[in-house]
C-alpha cells in the first residue's frame, strides 16, 4: 500500500494518559491500572510497563487524543501508520501509536489536536 492512500480517520472523544510503570511491576498489578470499560492498552518491554487509559481528574501530565484509522487492515498491508505519521511529523506533532488487532490509533497531545487535524486533512485523508 502506498503512503499516499487516502484513509478515513475518526477523532475519538477519549482523553487519555500514558503511564510508565517499573519493568518489575507484575502484570497482575499493572492491570489494576486499567478501567473496567473504555479505551486501554498495556505493554510490557524490558524497560517498563506502559499503561494507556482514559484520564482521571486527578491525573497530571500530557493528555492525549486518539485518531483512529477507520476500518481494519491485513497485517501484510504496509504504510498505513506511515500515511498518518508522516504528515504529523512534518507539522511538528508528536505521536504515540497504539495498535489493536483490527486497526491503529495515533495519539496526539490534546493541545496539538487542531494542528493534527489540519495536517492529516492537508495530506488528503478524510477526517470524520
Amino acid at each position: 500500500m502506498s503512503v499516499h492512500r487516502r484513509l478515513r480517520l475518526l477523532v475519538q472523544p477519549w482523553r487519555l494518559v500514558v503511564e510508565r510503570l517499573d519493568a518489575a511491576t507484575p502484570m497482575s498489578v499493572a492491570v489494576t491500572h486499567l478501567p473496567e470499560q473504555g479505551f486501554a492498552a498495556l505493554v510490557r518491554s524490558l524497560e517498563s510497563v506502559t499503561v494507556v487509559r482514559e484520564a482521571k481528574d486527578s491525573d497530571c501530565g500530557v493528555v492525549w487524543r486518539a485518531i483512529e484509522i477507520a476500518g481494519s487492515f491485513a497485517f501484510s498491508e504496509t504504510g498505513v501508520l506511515a500515511a498518518i505519521a508522516s504528515p504529523l511529523a512534518e507539522a511538528g506533532v508528536s505521536i504515540f501509536a497504539v495498535n489493536s488487532f483490527e486497526t491503529d490509533f495515533v495519539l496526539v497531545p490534546e493541545g496539538d489536536l487542531e494542528q493534527a487535524r489540519a495536517a492529516v486533512e492537508a495530506a488528503g485523508h478524510l477526517l470524520g
